[in-house]
């Protein structure tokens, strides 16, 4: 399936701490024109590849904000300029929740989505409208979103960031965090600090191993009261189940299978490669869906996973849990994508720091005594 990061538009009624969409000067919302454009393409290129699906992910900024309205009309062009194909496109879409209501609930059933992501920050004014980042009047409209959503029997998920904040109360943050989401589905995500860190909220790959440590014990041993709280869950997948589960920064595979469309056209290799204008494929205004995806610069993707076995990641054990980790982070690293990048040391320090001491579990025990290297 391929996947589209879709971002309509860049505004935004929040001021997280650490997003970088929000500082833009003059964010954008893409015209009705461009949208009608886009749904032809991805009609093209269904009808072009026939035996392909395509995911829609809706980003941001703040898709709410885009209206009702508008999401109708998404639906109306994807009735007429897609008949034929509509049934293999997947609606998804990320939003801070705030500004969800039941028309809006009834408009994504229409369009198929039954799943919202999102994410959540308890530490006060880290996220929230306004300079000084209005947490409790964010929060208390978080919360009527999730209730709306429980309401309705739509499936969420969300994603928090780990700062510099949350280091002294990994615990405590966990609590709050499993029991906001009783099922446990959540992602604990290291934050990502591009340029001069004005907020001093970066953290070192040792200081995320080590939040993750203070949390695994409990999860380990009562993981089967939170069966989604990841990365465990992925790790114990992986060196238990033979999933072979992953974030989309540690697939290795992403080099054909994403693209990015910004609210001006702009085409990318997916939101956060937009979001720092890493790599262009061009705009879809003047380039079609299919070049897009089949764009040359995709190859070096392909190649740097051979680099990297070749060199930095050669006899790494942990390779399959983070294939040298997501080709972005190691350009802004080292303005080259073949590299590994720090969040692999991250993964690498709390498996043999927490994750094998506690659980017992060996890399002899998934690979077999003679061979723990790349299988």
């Amino acid at each position: 399936m391929a996947t589209i990061i879709f971002k309509p538009t860049e505004k935004c009624n929040s001021n997280c701490i650490y997003c970088d969409v929000v500082v833009k000067k003059q964010p954008k919302t893409m015209s009705f024109e461009l949208l009608e454009h886009i749904f032809k393409n991805i009609d093209e290129y269904l009808k072009a590849k026939p035996q392909e699906r395509i995911q829609l992910v809706w980003h941001g900024g703040e898709p709410l904000l885009l209206g009702e309205d508008y999401f109708l009309k998404a639906a109306e062009m994807q009735d007429k300029y897609c008949p034929e194909t509509k049934h293999r496109i997947q609606h998804a879409i990320q939003s801070n929740l705030t500004l969800l209501n039941q028309n809006f609930i009834n408009i994504f059933r229409r369009m198929g989505i039954d799943q919202i992501g999102t994410s959540f920050e308890p530490i006060a004014n880290m996220r929230g409208p306004g300079a000084k980042r209005d947490s409790l009047a964010y929060n208390t409209q978080f919360m009527k979103g999730i209730n709306l959503l429980e309401q309705n029997n739509i499936g969420w998920g969300f994603i928090y960031v780990v700062t510099k904040k949350a280091l002294a109360r990994p615990l405590d943050i966990f609590f709050y965090l499993s029991n906001l989401k009783l099922t446990g589905s959540f992602m604990l995500n290291p934050v990502l600090v591009y340029g001069e860190d004005k907020e001093n909220i970066g953290i070192t790959s040792e200081e995320y191993a080590d939040f993750l440590g203070a949390i695994f014990p409990q999860w380990w041993k009562y993981r089967d009261r939170y069966p989604i709280v990841n990365p465990f869950k992925m790790f114990t997948e992986n060196l238990v189940e033979n999933k072979l589960t992953t974030g989309c920064e540690d697939t290795g595979m992403c080099a054909y299978g994403h693209v990015y469309i910004g609210p001006s056209g702009e085409a990318s290799q997916c939101g956060r490669a937009g979001d720092w204008e890493i790599i262009s494929y061009g705009n879809i205004n003047e380039r079609s869906l299919i070049d897009i995806m089949q764009d040359e610069q995709r190859e070096q993707f392909i190649k740097r996973n051979d680099v990297l076995l070749a060199g930095e990641c050669k006899d790494c054990p942990f390779w399959e849990f983070c294939h040298g980790g997501c080709p972005l982070d190691s350009f802004i690293q080292t303005k080259s994508f073949m590299h590994r990048t720090n969040r692999c040391e991250g993964k690498k320090l709390f498996l043999e720091k927490y994750f094998f001491p506690i659980t017992g579990i060996r890399l002899e025990d998934k690979y077999g005594k003679d061979n723990k290297k790349n299988n």
